[in-house]
């Protein structure tokens, strides 16, 4: 699996494709080419971070709410928390490969059919700042059209 932006402008349910540029976290010993990438910072990554606190407070509000009720209920509630619990778990550790900021491939430019994406429900409101937008707009103008 593999974080990415998507760039299609408008969007419909009955295409069955998007237009993505892969993500790939800054590593150490890794050289980007400015020519084809773009250092996005740290921003994804403090999005990302602030939107698993919430999620986890509202785990903390669920499992605190189940003291009332009876023991079916309680079962059938306690699952589906520890399935959002595992997703939060496992998103907590893609994120920590993240902490040094992120890079957008823009020389990766690729079409991926929908049916590949996994659907987390903790990325679904996930935007890149206009100012990565930005920066993303103009290196694929000069990579592409100028």
């Amino acid at each position: 699996m593999h974080y990415c932006v998507v760039i299609n402008k408008n969007d419909n349910l009955n295409f069955g494709t998007l237009n993505v540029i892969p993500l790939s976290s800054a590593k150490e010993n890794k050289k980007y080419n400015s020519d084809t990438c773009i250092d996005l910072g740290d921003g994804l990554y403090s999005s990302l971070v602030e939107r698993l606190n919430i999620e986890f407070a509202i785990i903390r509000k669920q499992l605190s709410e189940l003291d009332g009720l009876s023991g079916d209920e309680t079962t059938n509630k306690l699952k589906n928390i520890t399935q959002k619990i595992e997703i939060l778990d496992k998103t907590q550790k893609e994120l920590d490969k993240m902490k040094h900021g992120s890079f957008a491939l823009i020389h990766q430019i690729t079409t991926i059919s929908k049916q590949r994406i996994f659907k987390n429900p903790l990325l679904s409101k996930i935007k890149l700042s206009d100012e990565g937008l930005n920066l993303i707009d103009d290196k694929i103008k000069k990579l592409y059209t100028k």
